[in-house]
């Protein structure tokens, strides 16, 4: 995903997931009268033999499965549906904190499960795991037809190594456009009113005359402060948006992205239009806009600061779906009971760059990937295949977002109205393992029918917002093939130009100083000879 790669959906979708795992852990015969539906594969047409009438058991490792093992029993969808393929699910821990290094030692001793989920492309353990056979290649997907369809997404399409595909990425978005959701910034719109502020920002400069008008006004008498930031992580998602869009990078260190600067390929970070864009971030500090705590946040003290009214603006991943969980749902109502959030708080539109521009945050369309065991048989594989081509079919997508129609939603024209009050996810707790065990699907949320945003009026402005997005806005030209390019020295090479942005920040030097020791020292790492290698290679494959 991912950046946070995106907490907030994240932590929706690892809750849903590792529901579903977690019931799917019984004996494998015992059903339930929901789950013997008529509409199982189970209940084959008469004179056609059942694709999966033999029993099968796949292990697969997620996070914290074990935690929501009991919440499969209180799911009748996600019961049918794993009796469709006759699956059983053994679950095999994995926690946010051990699950890199469980994963690299069951891979080193062969003890690897069928199925399992972790964020490694672009590491040197993937590749050693695919040129040694540790994972399996994915077969011909032409009887996968949606799970071969999948696969036409650029970013993820430019995954195959040798013309195969080692891995199934959890997508996101249908596209890079989308990424304008994984770093938002909301904003107290309330309160830029009350301190004189007419109209939305649409620049730099008027988005910091919003903030200091805030900050002086201090309109609650709560001592406000200018932006703070779920995760210091995310910093460059804002920042590097000034005159620097193709800088922008999920916080893994391997996200770095490429372009071509007097003649040759750099490191978009280290392109002559970082300084702009790191001087506008320092004036932005120096000025009191930015929360001087920011360097101690954490996306818990960020929402708390935010929803009770004591920083103006906040930086975050997971778009509406976090604005609407983390702050609606969660904290609002505590300080302001009788204030609608959406007359309330915005979300900035993507400001005007210095070359009259607007860009967003590019990240990939997804974040996480499933792979499979080298050991896994081909039986098996196909099951699991047959099980994602559904989750990704429009029979799927719907039962598993709105449950069955008639029952859970009735359809209106274009649109599907819910027959009760009832949250999805408390009527089927598990489902959501479904629709993320292959793809998160986040802009399948922003849909004026889809019910995964709470509130009404959040989820117009969603709905609005991403139309606006997708008409107003460029994404900059860069080539993902020099992201995933593999050399000796870019192999290891990482840059982590947060905690960079976050020293330049803090610095007491000039910008330029305080930069070109940071440059500096990436120089010392191996920057040069990664560029050089980079350059000859690209070459080489005829990328110009």
């Amino acid at each position: 995903m991912k950046g946070i790669k995106k907490l907030g959906i994240i932590v929706a979708c690892m809750t849903l997931f590792t529901g579903l795992l977690a019931a799917c852990s019984g004996n494998g015969n015992e059903k339930t009268a929901e789950s013997e539906s008529p509409s199982s594969a189970n209940s084959s047409t008469a004179g056609e033999e059942n694709p999966y009438k033999d029993p099968m058991e796949i292990s697969v490792s997620f996070w914290d499965i074990e935690a929501e093992m009991a919440k499969v029993k209180d799911d009748p969808i996600v019961q049918e549906i794993m009796n469709k393929f006759n699956i059983k699910i053994k679950p095999v821990n994995t926690t946010w904190d051990d699950y890199g290094q469980k994963i690299q030692m069951w891979a080193a001793s062969g003890q690897l499960p069928d199925v399992f989920a972790i964020d490694a492309i672009g590491t040197q353990y993937q590749r050693k795991w695919v040129e040694q056979g540790v994972v399996a290649p994915l077969p011909d997907l032409t009887k996968y037809p949606n799970l071969a369809k999948y696969f036409e997404t650029p970013d993820i399409a430019g995954l195959a190594v040798d013309g195969k595909q080692y891995t199934i990425p959890r997508r996101m978005f249908p596209s890079v456009d989308w990424s304008a959701l994984d770093r938002v910034v909301y904003y107290r719109w309330d309160l830029a009113q009350a301190a004189g502020i007419t109209k939305e920002p649409e620049t730099w400069d008027e988005f910091n005359a919003m903030l200091e008008a805030i900050v002086k006004a201090d309109p609650e008498g709560k001592k406000i402060t200018g932006l703070t930031t779920a995760q210091v992580k995310m910093l460059g998602g804002l920042f590097w948006l000034y005159g620097n869009p193709v800088a922008t990078s999920d916080g893994s260190g391997a996200d770095f992205k490429w372009i071509k600067e007097d003649g040759k390929f750099i490191p978009a970070v280290f392109s002559k239009n970082a300084i702009p864009a790191l001087q506008n971030m320092k004036n932005m500090y120096d000025r009191n806009l930015i929360d001087p705590d920011i360097a101690l946040t954490s996306p818990d003290i960020a929402y708390d600061k935010f929803a009770s009214g004591k920083v103006a603006a906040m930086l975050s991943g997971g778009g509406f779906i976090n604005l609407d969980l983390n702050v609606n749902t969660k904290r609002w109502a505590a300080s302001y009971p009788d204030t609608d959030i959406s007359e309330a708080v915005k979300v900035l539109k993507p400001l005007k760059g210095p070359d009259g521009e607007r860009s967003h945050a590019i990240f990939k369309t997804y974040w996480s990937e499933s792979y499979f065991s080298g050991k896994i048989a081909p039986e098996k594989l196909d099951r699991i295949l047959a099980l994602y081509d559904y989750v990704l079919s429009p029979e799927g997508k719907d039962l598993l977002t709105y449950g069955k129609d008639g029952v859970d939603y009735k359809v209106e024209g274009d649109k599907k109205v819910m027959l009760d009050d009832t949250p999805f996810v408390e009527k089927y707790p598990a489902a959501g393992f479904l629709r993320d065990l292959v793809a998160y699907e986040t802009s399948d949320r922003y849909n004026i029918s889809n019910p995964a945003i709470a509130d009404e009026g959040l989820r117009q402005d969603a709905v609005d917002y991403v139309d606006w997005i997708l008409n107003n806005t460029k994404v900059p030209e860069y080539d993902i093939r020099l992201t995933y390019m593999s050399t000796p020295t870019k192999d290891s090479f990482t840059i982590f130009d947060h905690d960079d942005l976050l020293n330049v920040m803090l610095s007491k030097d000039p910008v330029e100083k305080s930069w070109q020791k940071v440059v500096d020292d990436y120089k010392s790492k191996g920057l040069d000879k990664m560029i050089e290698e980079v350059n000859a290679k690209a070459k080489e494959e005829g990328i110009e």
